[in-house]
């Protein structure tokens, strides 16, 4: 997947997944690749947060990387054990593992993306009329953009017959309508309980 990114305000690339850091982008920095509908802050594309999130374990466990090979070194490496700790969330991975405890019990946040996404857009806009509609707006924009990337992940061809998208893009639109869905839904939630703040407000005013 190649990726371009604003940088100083211009249009830079296209990089890899490993250009990226080096190229200067950052969390809050704009990117897009083919398959995005607009460009988007690097923090909020799944790819890339995994990126970064294997590049800061591997400098914060160097003894764990796997040490490079060249074509005329005759040194063999073991590759390194699997981490069992590695479907534990990166921001808790270090207390758990001094905890001791074993990390059967947590689960990965990343979505099956063989099924697809729990369809909330008729929930957001009920919710956008008569819970809060401020909030309710910002779901409706999720549960949409859910909606449009499964869509876009499921077209085959285009309108001249010719294959859209690879299967590694395919995947990619999978992962972001799931990552939109999960967005849909805490508004969703922010959108109830605001609607139910509000309703207790104003019965408690006017009863």
């Amino acid at each position: 997947m190649l990726y371009f990114a604003m940088i100083d305000g211009e249009r830079r690339g296209p990089f890899e997944l490993s250009q990226l850091a080096e190229a200067g982008v950052r969390p809050g920095t704009y990117v897009w690749c083919k398959g995005m509908s607009d460009w988007e802050k690097a923090e909020d594309v799944a790819d890339i947060c995994r990126h970064f999130r294997q590049r800061i374990f591997d400098m914060m466990h160097p003894s764990q990387a796997r040490p490079s090979s060249s074509a005329s070194s005759e040194q063999h490496y073991a590759a390194p054990a699997e981490d069992p700790y590695a479907e534990v969330p990166l921001r808790y991975r270090e207390m758990v593992r001094r905890s001791g405890e074993a990390p059967a019990g947590f689960r990965s946040d990343e979505p099956d993306t063989s099924v697809p996404p729990t369809p909330t857009l008729f929930i957001s806009i009920f919710l956008l009329f008569f819970c809060f509609p401020v909030t309710g707006l910002v779901a409706v924009y999720y549960s949409y953009k859910s909606r449009q990337f499964w869509m876009e992940a499921t077209r085959s061809e285009s309108k001249q017959g010719k294959p859209l998208y690879s299967d590694s893009e395919r995947e990619e639109c999978r992962r972001q309508a799931h990552d939109y869905d999960r967005q849909a839904k805490m508004w969703i939630g922010i959108t109830f309980f605001l609607g139910l703040i509000l309703y207790a407000l104003v019965s408690h005013k006017y009863l």
